[in-house]
């Protein structure tokens, strides 16, 4: 199975999955050192070498997670903490920092073999500026040491590499901190003329559009953790909500599937929502199971996806608008999605009127609708002074209440 990638995909993709699997560095005096995954929920111990971490980690079962979850793209980190390559490079190999990446285990390679079953694209994630939590030594044999220009010369020699070893398996680049000089960002696309350029600036509900940039990113959206997720804000950036932690260190799911769906829903209706949607985020233990509940979680959450009308293949509402940083009131019904030519207007009716009757107000693009359906059921459509009303169906989830209005 093969799916078409490149921006004009990534802009319609609905759902991903964002994933921290790392290897950690501890750097004596250089601030906030970054942790890695652990080997499970009662075993916190790190991996003892880059090449444990990639030698543990199970591409298949990765992917069946992804696949069931009904991920779209997954974005994964090829290195995080300490800038550790997850897979043997030669480019940093010939720095002599030999234990920043794999020996042999190659997890990029993995990744693509079990997502390539499915046609799911994968993103590798990359820190363009992590001096933080790298020794001052390792940093010197990098070229990186207060040395910017190096430090980017040094990402487009790896990235010419990933490509040069990878192909254009790679759809493109999440890169994290700001991101990375123009020059690097151009090198992908030199490299992949398809590829796709993420930068996150580390805003929450980020509104501006990186110059290098081909989407709009809020990296940390928080948590969905004892929250009610209709009083959560969404926003038309690419949303990454935590399901577990960045990287698995002993947490469990934090809601259940209902929840994690109606957000979804939310999220995808979003007014200006092209920035690949909502990527969950969590990742597997270097046993690879995964946090108390999550896995669980993935398949429940997609198995809600693929039961409902109006997620994948579709665009936000035009007709009825969800405007950004929205919250769902207790008095509004829901939100709307449409199909890209917009014949098709799916509401998802996610609190059900008292009365069974549901009251709109005319379309806001003008709109004429003239039948109502859930599912093979007809509805009673009616037109009224101010809009219309229709009669919902009597099965109702209680989850979201899929109605399709044709023009």
């Amino acid at each position: 199975m093969t799916r078409t990638t490149g921006k004009d995909y990534f802009a319609h993709a609905r759902v991903g999955l964002f994933t921290h699997y790392t290897y950690p560095t501890y750097a004596e005096g250089k601030g906030n050192n970054y942790g890695g995954t652990v080997y499970s929920g009662d075993d916190l111990r790190t991996a003892s070498s880059v090449e444990e971490a990639a030698a543990l980690f199970d591409g298949d079962k990765f992917a069946e997670a992804a696949h069931d979850l009904g991920a779209e793209y997954v974005v994964f980190t090829a290195a995080h903490a300490g800038f550790n390559l997850l897979f043997p490079s030669e480019t940093m190999k010939a720095t002599g920092c030999t234990h920043k990446c794999a020996e042999k285990s190659d997890v990029i390679r993995k990744l693509l073999d079990g997502l390539g079953k499915y046609g799911i694209p994968l993103v590798l994630y990359l820190p363009p500026n992590d001096e933080h939590d790298i020794v001052d030594e390792d940093l010197r044999k990098m070229g990186w040491y207060q040395n910017k220009d190096a430090r980017m010369d040094f990402l487009k020699r790896l990235i010419r590499e990933i490509y040069d070893r990878y192909g254009n398996g790679i759809a493109g680049f999440w890169f994290d901190q700001c991101g990375p000089e123009r020059s690097v960002c151009d090198c992908v696309r030199e490299c992949n003329p398809d590829a796709v350029v993420f930068i996150n600036t580390g805003i929450t509900a980020n509104t501006n559009l990186h110059p290098n940039s081909d989407f709009i990113v809020s990296e940390y959206y928080g948590s969905i953790e004892g929250c009610d997720s209709d009083t959560l804000p969404v926003h038309y950036s690419q949303v990454n909500r935590q399901i577990g932690n960045w990287y698995a260190v002993g947490g469990k799911a934090p809601t259940d599937a209902r929840n994690l769906y109606r957000y979804t829903v939310r999220t995808i209706a979003v007014e200006g929502q092209y920035n690949c949607g909502i990527a969950w985020s969590c990742g597997p233990y270097l046993n690879q199971t995964w946090e108390e509940g999550v896995r669980e979680l993935l398949t429940a959450l997609g198995d809600q996806i693929r039961a409902h009308e109006g997620i994948y293949g579709t665009v936000p509402g035009r007709s009825y608008v969800e405007a950004p940083n929205a919250l769902l009131e207790k008095d509004m019904w829901g939100v709307s999605t449409e199909t890209p030519d917009g014949s098709i207007v799916y509401l998802h009716v996610l609190n059900r009127p008292a009365d069974g009757v549901l009251c709109l107000s005319e379309a806001a693009d003008g709109k004429r609708f003239r039948e109502a359906w859930f599912g093979d059921e007809k509805l009673t459509l009616e037109k009224t002074e101010t809009g219309y009303t229709v009669a919902m169906p009597e099965a109702d989830d209680g989850i979201d209440t899929v109605i399709r209005l044709t023009v």
